[in-house]
């Protein structure tokens, strides 16, 4: 390769690689030093102005699994049932200041882990099943727990809605 073509490559590459590092830096959001808190507070207003719960979830932008699980969440599907009787609020603890910090007076922070409160901020359940953290729910057992989880937060939601959910589970992670 011809000193020509060498330099026309680098200069290509080192554009990529700006160009590549600034997309990055553009997608990192800054957060006040209580996002977390502040988040949580408001979520749990509308909570209780709208007779719901708070399904609050704790990961970070670069957890695929955590990525899984919002994208479970965006769902229409899991939107129109999980909607009805919660306010779902993701906690960044990464790049929240105040992440960990308040997500662990609730339950343990994971990658994901959520936990569901009351609007007076009282914990239903989260989890942390027997075995561990279920995080997202990808296998059968940490299915269950999850389902049986929402079912005893929300003893309204139905056996339909639980299996749309359980459907919605394995279709979110590629199954």
């Amino acid at each position: 390769m011809n000193a020509k073509c060498k330099s026309v490559l680098l200069t290509s590459l080192l554009l990529l690689g700006a160009l590549v590092s600034n997309s990055v830096a553009e997608e990192k959001k800054v957060y006040s030093p209580t996002a977390a808190q502040d988040a949580l507070d408001a979520a749990c207003k509308e909570a209780a102005k709208d007779s719901k719960l708070v399904f609050l979830k704790s990961g970070y932008p670069e957890c695929v699994w955590c990525r899984i699980f919002d994208k479970y969440h965006s769902t229409p599907a899991v939107q129109q049932i999980i909607g009805k009787y919660y306010i779902v609020l993701a906690i960044d603890w990464e790049n929240m200041p105040d992440g960990k910090a308040v997500f662990s007076k609730y339950a343990e922070v994971g990658a994901p882990s959520w936990v569901i409160l009351t609007p007076e901020k009282k914990v239903i359940v989260d989890s942390y099943a027997p075995t561990g953290n279920v995080g997202y729910p990808a296998e059968p057992n940490e299915s269950d727990y999850y389902l049986a989880a929402l079912k005893k937060a929300t003893p309204a939601i139905t056996d339909v809605e639980l299996k749309t959910l359980a459907q919605q589970i394995q279709k979110a992670r590629g199954k």
